[in-house]
């Protein structure tokens, strides 16, 4: 893929960000009927200038607000903001589709937490404040593979210790604008490449698993955990570019120690996916349901069904068709609501609310036949 030639060179431009709004209601007739509302918003934007060639100027600004409101008769209602502020230099090295890059700068953030106690006692609600700042210098390292002339998948890890000490990988998206000469002749004069994977006829699978486990010895007492997260999923083209599947999410922990405890949740998750082009990066649009239901089990008791969940999900990301047998998806935006109800006397339930914008999104992988 000859145009990623000039992917760093001046005249261009990289994007990254995430964008999350939650809002949670939870409501019941214990204690005394109630309403709990908690709004949350998180986002991060990164932006970086080529000045020269394969010499990046950036800029990341992040913020958080959580806030918790509680309605008659609980006493506690708390806010807690946090903004952030970074600026960056990366410089880049490579050639074709592959970039490593190594670079550093200097951020700070500025954190308030709020919290309102009401006496029902006295009728007399009291306030406390906390505010806390902080600035650093940080290093980062990472590298970048572009998938076409815009878009990139980065892999990247910071530190803000010296010597370096780097604990944790993350990947995402990044979206490069502007452009420059020589790469709109190579453009223009590359025809698109098309794969095979999303033709009507053919079947998909795919899974995820994740499975942990840890044992401790704490006073001659023996304490052991496990737990497995699984999302087996097959689906069908109906039509060129449609999809219709079923996805059946589980989650298993058990611990022994003390006491013996198990948690089981079951789901079966219904979706249908409209891939938006024929070239091998394709976006896509879809939808989901969901219904899963939670499960408690302490020994010698008998096991306890404790709730059911029952939601919807709009959602639109990028497919990568890999060779003739594979889809690598990137879902970067989820529009959800959701529904839980308690198994008990108390009818408390639980709405759920969340949009989710994210160049940082959990990837997942097809096989196709």
């Amino acid at each position: 893929m000859q145009l990623s030639f000039a992917q760093t060179e001046l005249g261009r431009a990289l994007w990254s960000g995430n964008l999350q709004i939650n809002t949670t209601q939870l409501a019941g007739d214990y204690p005394n009927g109630y309403t709990r509302r908690s709004p949350q918003l998180n986002f991060s934007i990164n932006h970086g200038v080529f000045l020269q060639s394969n010499w990046m100027l950036g800029l990341a600004v992040s913020g958080s607000h959580y806030k918790q409101v509680n309605a008659n008769t609980i006493p506690l209602n708390q806010q807690y903001t946090r903004g952030g502020l970074s600026a960056f230099v990366r410089k880049y090295w490579g050639t074709n589709n592959w970039r490593i890059y190594a670079g550093g700068g200097i951020g700070g953030s500025l954190d308030q937490y709020r919290q309102e106690v009401y006496d029902a006692t006295t009728s007399i609600r009291s306030e406390n404040r906390t505010n806390t700042y902080q600035v650093s210098p940080f290093t980062q390292i990472g590298g970048v593979y572009f998938l076409d002339g815009r878009w990139g998948m980065e892999v990247s890890t910071n530190s803000t210790i010296f010597p370096f000490t780097f604990s944790g990988l993350t990947a995402g998206l990044i979206y490069m604008t502007g452009r420059t000469r020589s790469e709109r002749e190579i453009q223009a004069a590359t025809p698109p490449t098309v794969g095979s994977q999303a033709r009507a006829g053919r079947f998909t699978v795919g899974a995820s698993v994740v499975f942990s486990g840890s044992k401790e010895d704490v006073n001659l007492r023996t304490f052991e955990s496990q737990s497995l997260i699984a999302a087996p999923a097959f689906g069908f083209f109906v039509a060129n570019n449609f999809l219709v599947g079923l996805s059946v999410p589980i989650t298993w922990s058990k611990n022994q120690g003390a006491n013996s405890t198990s948690e089981t949740s079951l789901g079966f998750a219904p979706y249908v996916r409209a891939y938006l082009s024929n070239t091998r990066l394709r976006p896509y649009v879809g939808a989901t349901f969901t219904y899963s239901a939670y499960s408690f089990k302490q020994d010698p008791f008998p096991k306890e069904q404790i709730n059911h969940t029952a939601g919807g999900t709009l959602n639109a990301g990028l497919a990568y068709l890999i060779g003739q047998n594979f889809i690598a998806e990137a879902n970067l935006l989820n529009l959800n609501v959701s529904k839980q109800t308690q198994n008990n006397e108390l009818k408390n339930g639980l709405w759920l609310q969340g949009l989710q914008v994210t160049t940082s999104p959990a990837f997942t992988v097809q096989y196709v036949f």
